[in-house]
């Protein structure tokens, strides 16, 4: 199918009926010497020609969407940005700055979207550097669109916060997940069981194996002559956390239970610590598609902190956030492109589409400023 070639209105007659006439280049001078140049274009009806009129508010409006996009799709620093746009990076950084402030929050762009999270619930905190201390953003990601449900960012990851979180999830947006997947971490527990007391919760396998590793070598006191046990248990414990059925999980349980070996070495509490959260370990189970692992929140994080990490720390909250505001939209309309296996069908496709909404016809920044100030 041809493509139609684009025309610009006559500012005189108001006509379509335009060609290109050629170009010239502008006095003013850009980055290394180069000039800027501006096409010029003809109308057929009233025989003149006349160049595209852009007023300054739009230029520079312009040139604060491409430094926004820059800074964050290019992980260019602020000296790049003003490199490569041509002006200096005390403007770079007010451009992006001032777009940065003025984002929606990940709540607002919600309400109006109303995307239709069908996955579980995945949970998990980040540790950010701000001023002389440290902060902590509160992610939820929605397991099939791997889409941003709510963020906050907060003082600590403690139980209140945790708990205000999944506040704002069933009371400001009425969500209630089928189920919530978090690491072992206590205020995350805590902030499930006040808010949703009956929600099915697994446990990552991941992090409980990798914390009773660190158990057993640094903080349990091995009696003599029992060492090779450690080795024994954890490939035990390794092969009912990924056991292919519950039935077979709880065969392993029970052959760690009854071995000899373990209690002459003194695994007693460890196996009762083990039995204590034996429910929450197999929970994904009982829940066709639930992942047993919180790795789908980790991988957003990761590709959040390839932006935050080479700021090397924020000097307030207040510019944290709104950089982070801006950082979370990026992502919810970033297309996917390494999917692999049975995630290969997201490839070409964003959260925010994955999630039924179209976003074929929507500029991300553009849709990001709030409308009270928006060029």
């Amino acid at each position: 199918m041809a493509q139609r070639r684009r025309r610009i209105r006559c500012p005189s007659c108001q006509s379509l009926h335009t060609v290109r006439y050629g170009s010239f280049s502008l006095m003013r001078k850009r980055q290394k010497g180069k000039r800027e140049k501006r096409k010029r274009w003809y109308c057929n009806d009233c025989q003149r020609a006349f160049t595209p009129y852009q007023s300054p508010s739009e230029y520079m409006s312009l040139r604060a969407y491409r430094a926004v996009d820059l800074y964050f799709d290019s992980r260019a620093s602020y000296r790049d940005v003003a490199r490569r746009l041509g002006f200096h990076r005390n403007t770079a950084y007010r451009l992006i700055s001032e777009r940065c402030k003025n984002c929606k929050t990940p709540f607002e762009v919600t309400v109006e979207l109303k995307p239709r999270w069908s996955g579980y619930l995945i949970v998990d905190g980040d540790a950010i550097d701000v001023g002389r201390g440290r902060k902590m953003l509160l992610l939820g990601v929605d397991s099939h669109s791997q889409d941003i449900l709510h963020a906050l960012l907060v003082n600590s990851e403690d139980g209140h916060n945790w708990t205000r979180f999944f506040l704002d999830l069933r009371d400001m947006l009425g969500y209630t997940p089928p189920g919530i997947v978090s690491d072992g971490f206590p205020a995350i527990i805590q902030g499930i069981q006040a808010i949703y007391p009956h929600c099915p919760r697994q446990l990552c396998v991941r992090h409980f194996e990798k914390d009773l590793t660190h158990l057993l070598r640094y903080r349990f006191t091995q009696k003599p002559g029992h060492w090779r046990q450690n080795k024994r248990l954890l490939g035990a414990v390794h092969r009912m956390l990924y056991a292919h059925s519950i039935t077979k999980a709880q065969r392993q349980l029970e052959s760690i239970s009854v071995d000899s070996g373990f209690q002459q070495a003194g695994f007693s509490r460890i196996i009762k610590h083990i039995k204590r959260n034996f429910p929450y370990l197999v929970t994904h189970h009982l829940h066709p598609g639930m992942p047993r692992t919180n790795n789908i929140v980790e991988g957003v994080i990761s590709r959040l902190d390839e932006r935050i990490d080479p700021a090397d720390g924020y000097g307030s909250h207040q510019t944290c956030w709104a950089t982070l505001k801006m950082l979370i939209m990026w992502y919810r309309f970033k297309k996917f492109t390494d999917c692999r296996k049975k995630n290969r069908k997201n490839n070409g496709k964003n959260p925010l589409q994955l999630a039924g909404i179209d976003t074929a016809g929507i500029n991300w920044i553009r849709f990001s400023q709030r409308i009270k100030n928006q060029q």
